[in-house]
């Protein structure tokens, strides 16, 4: 099972997923969001939501819909204690994956949800591309 429009690295195996997006939450995310939306992440909901990745067969990873997106990112006030940046997803373990300008500049970062922080934050890749296709920072999961 995987992403047809996507090569996303052998390291990753989609084990469960939701339907893809309406295009009218696609709008949605698009018009709120506050920072640009990375490609990958619009064809990934076009096909499916949700979406749960086992790491190295050790630990998953999800990425939401963008309605999840929306509603968790609001629940959780990540632009009031993080400007400029965007929760994706999360590691099924507490933490966030954000889309995020921090100390390695705009990329991929974790950080729990407990200590939304832009201090806290841990670098993962310079993009959700590189990281799905190339699994660069695939270490930090």
């Amino acid at each position: 099972m995987g992403i047809k429009s996507l090569p996303i690295n052998a390291a990753f195996k989609i084990e469960a997923y939701k339907p893809q997006a309406s295009t009218m939450e696609i709008e949605s995310l698009l018009s709120s969001a506050g920072v640009t939306i990375p490609d990958i992440y619009l064809r990934i909901v076009r096909e499916m939501t949700d979406v749960e990745i086992l790491v190295n067969q050790q630990k998953y990873v999800r990425i939401w819909g963008p309605a999840r997106v929306l509603e968790m990112n609001e629940a959780y006030e990540v632009q009031k204690n993080i400007p400029t940046s965007l929760a994706i997803g999360d590691d099924e373990g507490g933490s966030a994956l954000i889309l995020m300008a921090g100390d390695h500049g705009f990329g991929l970062y974790k950080v729990g949800f407990g200590d939304l922080d832009v201090d806290d934050a841990s670098y993962i890749a310079p993009s959700l591309e590189e990281f799905l296709i190339n699994a660069i920072g695939i270490e930090a999961i």
